[in-house]
């Protein structure tokens, strides 16, 4: 497992033991639920030491209703160490230079808003309820 995708397990894992404490169980009918609770507005104020961002009060990207529960887009190519973005979304862009990847460089996705909007979380999770389900059985 490289970098990218030591980063998106553990992203993953922790909003799913922090549902588990909360209580909140990974059901399409707690789905508007699950959205709020990794809004970026709850986030920051529940977690504000978890991520830059929050503890700046600032999100990442400037959407509204900005969404953290994809922080690590599932369409990115984190099995590569240079990433990539499986749908070829044109915000993205080459950034180098960057020493963790043989070709000095990473996709960046920085100006990508895509994973981040309520609607494409809610079609991600009722496409992968059951596969989160699991992992979060483990955590």
């Amino acid at each position: 497992m490289n970098h990218l995708e030591k980063f998106e397990d553990y992203h993953k894992k922790k909003i799913l033991r922090e549902l588990k404490q909360a209580g909140i169980l990974l059901t399409e009918i707690n789905i508007p639920i699950i959205i709020s609770e990794t809004s970026f507005q709850t986030r920051s104020q529940k977690h504000p030491n978890q991520c830059p961002y929050y503890s700046q009060g600032e999100p990442c990207h400037s959407i509204e209703n900005l969404n953290c529960f994809l922080c690590v887009c599932p369409e990115y190519h984190s099995d590569k160490d240079e990433g990539g973005c499986r749908i070829n979304h044109r915000s993205g862009k080459w950034h180098s230079p960057y020493p963790y990847s043989q070709s000095n460089q990473v996709w960046d996705c920085s100006d990508c808003p895509f994973p981040h909007f309520p609607t494409y979380v809610e079609q991600y999770l009722r496409k992968n309820i059951e596969e989160l389900r699991k992992i979060k059985e483990e955590v």
